[in-house]
């Protein structure tokens, strides 16, 4: 008779033990994980899963603007004219060593080709295009300065690298629509 007592106390200080965890577990915050990182959509390291803006964000039409370095790999031009002869136009020797590249606004920024705005859209992941109806004038030597029209796209890697593939585009007379295309590597 005496275990039939027990039994009901025994469950009964099972019960109350199992009933108090419980609410010691509900009592338990689970605070969530700081990840540190930038959290705005417009960047260029833009962090999925940051929770916590760091300042660390980098705009590519903050960082585009500058003066930079750059290098130019352009195909051989070689302009024929019947009867007269070929004639080499060196279109590497069309770039300056360096090009400055301000903002203009709105995500578009002109780079300066000696002493010629060209005018380029900067989006937000880095990708630099030329805008429509961009001119440069062209020395050609022989046949003197030309209008080139001026079109391509590329890419701002980081706040001190990016390239561009640059299509150019012109009239010689006598010679006819001549074109090219050079690739340009930006260095800060």
């Amino acid at each position: 008779m005496k275990n039939i007592f027990k039994i009901p106390v025994v469950l009964f200080v099972s019960l109350s033990i199992i009933v108090s965890s419980c609410k010691k577990e509900d009592d338990v915050v689970i605070e969530p994980t700081l990840i540190n990182g930038c959290t705005d959509l417009n960047a260029m390291n833009y962090l999925l899963n940051a929770n916590f803006d760091d300042g660390s964000c980098i705009f590519t039409y903050d960082i585009a603007q500058g003066i930079w370095d750059i290098s130019s790999e352009c195909d051989d031009l070689i302009i024929s004219i019947p009867f007269t002869g070929d004639f080499p136009v060196p279109l590497n020797d069309m770039f300056p060593e360096s090009i400055e590249i301000t903002g203009e606004g709105e995500g578009v920024v002109s780079m300066d080709i000696n002493g010629e705005n060209v005018l380029a859209d900067v989006s937000y992941d880095g990708v630099v295009t030329i805008q429509d109806d961009q001119k440069i004038s062209l020395d050609t030597g022989d046949f003197g300065v030309i209008d080139v029209d001026i079109t391509g796209s590329g890419m701002i890697e980081s706040a001190s690298n990016g390239d561009l593939t640059l299509n150019l585009a012109f009239e010689i007379p006598l010679a006819g629509t001549q074109t090219s295309s050079c690739e340009i590597a930006f260095t800060k």
